[in-house]
């Protein structure tokens, strides 16, 4: 996932209908490129070291100052032209470059009241964000820019500012205005409480050194019982996922999974529901029928409609392949327990692995002695080097805690882009794994600035956690190679939302590919993955895919149910057993509430869908590397070029068209899965 909050002119409606914790976007704001990686805070990083009540400080003086600059905006009687309007606004950015790592810094500094003061910080800016979206004098000035002269990208830009300022509310009267921004103000702010219950919430479950039978021996070495001969088992990735996958006991993994699917419960049920109610009550302010009208508008699918037909289209395609899987699983599980029914949640990666190991003799345990994570990050860093031709070295910088690295991509000795990587678990903070634009670049101005939080273990990976490492890698680099633009509105990834994880999505496809493999995974021996195992593992890739694919329509449908739908009416629980019922693979677990930890339902609000739409324009993407060469530098630029340098400047389906020769269809996806 990318995480993003802005105060881009383009994007800046969705941001504040989207939540500032989901792709919420931090301020793009000019910055001096220095040539060597040693840069000062003030330029180019944040005081980690700050005390909650200096960062409290800064934010509020920051913003007053944002205030005053932006009161002088609005009062600007001056012919409006592109350089009077958008560049006084992209100066305020640079006072606001203060505090862009806020909304990072929630979700994983380690010190609670800076985490708590960072969350008020991001909510203060977001009210002011909010009222720059509802600025009639500032809608005016926009509008008074003659765009005769002005490029493509540059009309494209104005085009769009306009249609986010009317979707905002700002044709609307000053009282309606102002519950407008009252509303997002209490929007951001249900979101955060709903957003930090998840992160603090790291459960437990008892067991026995016995019941972990069938776990690899690196796991069980630092699981060691306590004095009563008791280990405990986390909620957290690196505990959670190999008991699923690798324990032989049933009944634990029933245990872990029902306390996974608890985390958030049952505090976040009422923030869940004031959440839908108070966005509900926005979109119909607003002239929409549903939230899900106003979340889809401006986004390449457009509407609920189009997000449920194509969900619907998805589902059709692998329904077959779904039940031929599930079928092989059930037959599996039988012959543990010739009374097994259904196959449950808490017993489809066990029993999938099982089946890749007895059908596609593929050992998982084998296949994780060969991914360790020192290994895995520097091989994802060549990969980068040696397909876009640049440098990743390390940047010499203030961090928030020992586990956290720093690095700078370098072009012909000069830097383009800094990032962070804090990439190991620790209490409290954030559970899944992220991107986050900390700054977008600007052409002759500033450099990029991204920072990546996932949860992977410090030593042996699965081969999944390395494919979500690139991905999520794959985010930081589309930010690396974006700011190729003049104006920060349509730098970065501006572009519309629902393209954004493409380029993650596609990336995926190097770490199932025999050269990119043996270039960096090796066991403690020093030897390279044998290619008899990759083979396997392709051949094995595919088995279980559609039903993790109908999981995923189930999260999308689930999603945009609960925000096309009248609150006044929502049972959350009667709606995710009706949704699950009629999409999922897996019966409901009695007892557990997923919507109260699908932190998606914050940040991406209805438009999960926009994990499959981007796959299915990922899938596009890679055929012409699949054609051309997985390690064709010349495709591998055009890409960066055209695709990811484009940035916002233009409709993606348009840079999309570009690479391929022809327009985007979803029929390669369609067919993937029809195949399967």
């Amino acid at each position: 996932m990318s995480v993003k909050s802005t105060l881009h002119f383009s994007v800046l409606t969705a941001v504040l209908a989207l939540g500032a914790c989901g792709d919420a976007k931090t301020p793009e704001v000019p910055a001096a490129i220095e040539p060597e990686p040693t840069v000062s805070l003030a330029k180019d990083g944040w005081d980690y070291a700050m005390p909650a009540e200096d960062l409290r400080a800064l934010c509020e003086q920051t913003v007053a100052t944002a205030k005053e600059q932006f009161a002088a905006i609005e009062a600007d009687i001056s012919p409006a032209t592109l350089e009077s309007v958008y560049g006084a606004y992209e100066a305020m950015g640079t006072n606001l470059e203060q505090i862009q790592h806020a909304w990072y810094m929630k979700s994983v500094h380690p010190d609670e009241s800076v985490r708590d003061a960072a969350t008020e910080c991001t909510q203060l800016y977001s009210d002011f964000a909010s009222g720059i979206g509802l600025s009639r004098a500032f809608y005016d000035r926009v509008a008074a820019i003659d765009t005769v002269g002005l490029t493509d990208s540059e009309r494209l830009m104005v085009h769009n500012q306009l249609r986010d300022f009317r979707q905002a509310g700002v044709d609307k009267d000053e009282a309606t205005r102002d519950k407008v921004r009252a509303l997002r103000k209490e929007i951001t702010e249900i979101g955060n409480q709903f957003d930090k219950t998840i992160r603090d919430d790291t459960r437990y479950v008892e067991t026995t050194v016995e019941a972990l039978d069938g776990l690899p021996q690196d796991y069980l070495d630092t699981h060691q019982p306590d004095e009563n001969g008791v280990v405990k088992i986390s909620t957290d990735y690196p505990d959670y996922f190999p008991v699923m996958r690798y324990g032989h006991n049933d009944a634990l993994r029933k245990a872990l999974s029902t306390a996974r699917l608890s985390i958030g419960s049952p505090t976040n049920e009422a923030n869940l529901q004031r959440l839908i109610e108070k966005r509900h009550e926005l979109a119909n302010l607003l002239g929409y029928d549903s939230y899900a009208a106003y979340a889809m508008d401006g986004m390449m699918i457009a509407t609920p409609e189009n997000a449920k037909s194509f969900l619907d289209e998805v589902g059709v395609a692998l329904k077959k392949a779904a039940e031929k899987d599930l079928a092989i699983l059930k037959a599996r599980n039988q012959k543990i327990d010739p009374q097994a029914g259904d196959v449950q949640v808490w017993q489809s990666s066990y029993l999938s692995n099982l089946v890749q190991e007895e059908e596609y003799a593929l050992d998982s345990k084998e296949v994780r002695e060969y991914f360790r994570f020192d290994k895995v990050q520097q091989g994802i860093f060549d990969l980068t080097e040696s397909l876009f031709g640049v440098d990743i070295v390390p940047w010499k910088t203030q961090t928030w805690h020992d586990d956290v690295t720093a690095w700078e991509v370098r072009e012909n000795g000069e830097a383009i882009g800094r990032f962070y990587l804090d990439m190991h678990p620790r209490d409290n903070k954030y559970k899944h794994a992220a991107h986050w634009t900390l700054r977008s670049g600007v052409k002759g101005k500033t450099i990029p600035l991204s920072g990546l939080a996932t949860n992977f273990p410090k030593g042996l990976m699965e081969h999944n956690q390395v494919e979500t490492y690139l991905h999520e890698f794959g985010h930081l680099l589309h930010n690396m190679f974006s700011g190729t633009q003049e104006w920060s509105s349509i730098t970065g990834m501006s572009m519309e939302r629902d393209f954004v994880e493409a380029p993650s999505q596609m990336l995926e496809e190097w770490i199932w590919d025999l050269e990119t493999l043996q270039s960096f995974a090796t066991n403690d021996a020093g030897e390279p993955i044998p290619a008899e195992l990759v083979e396997k593992m392709n051949r094995a890739r595919y088995f279980a895919t559609a039903m993790n694919t109908a999981q995923q329509i189930f999260y999308a449908n689930l999603s945009l149910d609960l925000y096309s739908q009248d609150p006044e009416s929502l049972n959350l629980l009667e709606s995710l057993k009706s949704l699950q019922a009629k999409y999922s693979p897996y019966p409901y677990l009695e007892g557990t509430y997923f919507y109260n930890n699908f932190g998606h339902l914050n940040g991406y609000s209805s438009n999960y869908y926009i994990y499959q739409w981007s796959l299915a324009i990922a899938t596009d993407l890679f055929s012409r590397f699949e054609e051309e060469g997985m390690r064709n530098t010349d495709v591998a630029k055009q890409y960066r070029d055209v695709v990811l340098g484009s940035a916002g400047s233009k409709p993606a389906a348009e840079f999309v068209e570009e690479f391929l020769g022809r327009p985007f269809s979803t029929q390669a996806y369609i067919d993937l899965l029809s195949n399967l």
